[in-house]
This record gives structure tokens, sequence and C-alpha cells, in this order.
């Protein structure tokens, strides 16, 4: 196998995904960890050195791409919608120690001596996160939102919207209208018209 070369599907059900759609290419230098609580849509594509560690579940829909060296890690429940886009560098966290609180941080303390923020996060249907961004724990990208690069997403932002900074804020909208047109072409074969 060449570095430029993705999993064989047979390699692919040897790690024990709870559910393994069609045509899923995976880089065999990612690296993966709670396979059995990680369920992968059809015609899913994660590149090279991304990090997927996973202590509650995953799910990750289907003509997903996540770009190389993205990070999913957490023990709050992840979904990743149809269409949705993970740049190049993101993360996406859904637990975190509180750096506050009278606790001790780091994976390798006991339960009971740390404070743990840890919420659901979700990437809606065509949402796209930008390189180099960050969702914490609670972060919710409604349908369609877009994130632009090192961004900092903390709370829910609204379908169709377009937003950035740190933390992320709306700065405009994305056009529902033609993203859905351009999904129906694309489901029935169709090329879209040239520019």
């Amino acid at each position: 196998m060449r570095n430029h070369e993705y999993l064989p599907r047979a390699a692919l059900e040897q790690l024990g995904f709870a559910a393994l759609g069609e045509n899923v290419r995976i880089h065999p230098s990612c690296v993966l960890v709670g396979c059995e609580r990680i369920r992968i849509g059809s015609h899913v594509r994660i590149d090279p050195f991304c990090i997927i560690t996973i202590g509650s579940r995953l799910s990750i829909g289907s003509f997903v791409h996540i770009s190389g060296h993205a990070a999913i890690v957490g023990s709050g429940p992840i979904e990743i919608g149809d269409h949705a886009n993970i740049s190049h560098g993101a993360k996406i966290l859904s637990s975190s120690d509180h750096f506050s609180a009278a606790a001790i941080a780091g994976p390798l303390v006991p339960d009971a001596y740390r404070q743990v923020d840890q919420r659901p996060v979700t990437l809606g249907r065509h949402a796209i996160l930008g390189a180099g961004s960050v969702v914490l724990p609670g972060g919710l990208l409604g349908e369609g939102t877009a994130v632009g690069a090192v961004s900092l997403v903390k709370h829910a932002l609204p379908a169709w919207s377009v937003a950035a900074g740190c933390p992320a804020r709306v700065v405009g909208r994305r056009d529902q209208g033609g993203v859905a047109a351009r999904e129906e072409q694309f489901r029935a074969g169709r090329l879209p018209p040239a520019p």
C-alpha cells in the first residue's frame, strides 16, 4: 500500500464500526478509537492524520469529507449530517475539562477529582467547518451553516448562516435555495449549468 491509498473495505470491516456505508475511504494514518460507537454513512472520505476518539457515539452522514489533521474527540455524542465538510485541521470537542473549576484536569485523573463539560455537538446537513476552527461542547452548526477558518464555535449558530471569529458570530447568510437546487441536480445525476 502506498501512502496516498486508503484502507480497503475488508480492513474497514475489521475495525468493527457500528455501521459502515458504501464507498467509505479512510486513510491508514488516521487514529480511530471507539469504532464500535461510530456509524458512518456512504460516500465518506477521512483524510490523512485525523484523530477520532469517541467515548459516547458518533454519527457521520453520507457524502461527508473530513480533511487532513482534523480531530473529532470527546465523551459526548457527536452528529455530522449529510454533505457536511470538516476542513483541514478543524477540531470538534464534545467534552473538555472545566478549567476554572476546583478540579484536576486530565484524562488520567479519576472522575471524582475532575469536572468535565460534556455536551452534544451537531453539524447539520450541508454544514461547513472552516480550516483550523474549533467547536466546543454544546456547539451547533445548523443546517447549511458555514464557519470561516480559525473560528471558535461555543454555542448554537442558526441554519444557513455564515459565521466567523473568536467567538464565532453571524456575518452573513448562505443561499439555501441554491444549495437545495444543486443537491436536487446532484441526486438526479444532472450537471449544473455552466456559470
